[in-house]
């Protein structure tokens, strides 16, 4: 009996840290090449699931529970160039810049979006410092004047209160 016992308990514990062996933790930091400052928010995922978290505010992360089987993590940040990566216990990874000149592009009213030049109506643009050189407490109220066929007023002069936009 205590020979069975014992024979149980050996299987078990075998069991037990093969299972555990099938996972790996995985640690590391991402930086940017152009400073070499942390990058905050970036997304490491390990490739092929749906399994990763995001950098803190020191450019650090951390997964648990990684499948031995994976083998490549996914980092990818807004404006950078996304990198795979082989998976280690300790990773540094430097993302590199992504220069990419996008094409102005304008929403319409029914949402169907069109570039500028096609569009057969009056098309207005209000810079931000043209906006703010007015002294008033809203944003909105300071664009007044600035819009051809835009009227923007408020019944009370409080800030804070009800603005009427016409169009």
């Amino acid at each position: 009996m205590k020979r069975k016992l014992m024979l149980l308990l050996a299987c078990l514990f075998v069991g037990i840290g093969l299972v555990t062996a099938q996972t790996q933790k995985v640690t590391g930091v991402v930086i940017s090449e152009e400073d070499g400052q942390p990058v905050v928010g970036a997304s490491v995922l390990v490739k092929g699931t749906t399994q990763g978290t995001i950098t803190d505010v020191d450019g650090n992360f951390n997964l648990s529970n990684v499948p031995s089987s994976a083998k490549t993590l996914q980092i990818s940040y807004i404006g950078m160039q996304t990198q795979e990566v082989a998976i280690k216990p300790q990773l540094k990874v430097i993302l590199k810049a992504d220069a990419q000149q996008l094409e102005e592009v304008m929403v319409t009213a029914v949402g169907i979006q069109r570039a500028e030049r096609s569009l057969g109506y009056s098309v207005s643009k209000v810079d931000a410092d043209e906006a703010i050189q007015k002294a008033e407490p809203d944003l909105i109220r300071s664009l007044d004047g600035k819009i051809p066929g835009v009227s923007i007023n408020s019944p009370s002069g409080a800030a804070g209160s009800a603005t009427r936009m016409t169009i």
